[in-house]
């Protein structure tokens, strides 16, 4: 198991060295780490990251965001929620903004600014059309 556990984590994260050590003990980084090491050793396709970088420093933000990277090389679908709109502009393909339980629109990360996303969750409204 132990070897497994090994495969995957560093598939993940190469610098992550410490599988013995308590989850508990661990850095918030390491944590995301083996908790998308464990969707990934079951085989999943898809992850729903809720917030993943939430309460990261600076370097383990940096550490959920490569890994981020590498699943989406690998064709590891990425359902991301977050509020940070660097982190969002900076992994997603694609971003939907919900305000009240409705879908307002869906947008091509490469067609919006971070401006015109908060403008769609503050007012509800799809960003207005270029030209």
């Amino acid at each position: 198991m132990e070897h497994e556990a090994r495969q995957v984590i560093q598939r993940l994260n190469p610098n992550f060295t410490q599988l013995r050590k308590p989850v508990r003990s661990m850095s918030g980084g390491q944590r995301q780490t083996v908790a998308i090491a464990r969707a990934l050793y079951f085989n999943a396709r898809i992850l729903i990251m809720d917030e993943p970088c939430a309460a990261l420093g600076p370097a383990e933000t940096r550490m959920v965001l490569d890994t981020i990277h590498r699943l989406k090389e690998e064709g590891i679908g990425i359902f991301l929620i977050s509020h940070d709109m660097a982190d969002v502009f900076e992994v997603c393909d694609r971003v939907t903004v919900m305000k009240n339980g409705s879908v307002v629109d869906t947008v091509r990360v490469a067609d919006v600014t971070p401006d015109e996303v908060l403008g769609m969750i503050i007012l509800g409204q799809k960003p207005r059309a270029k030209g």
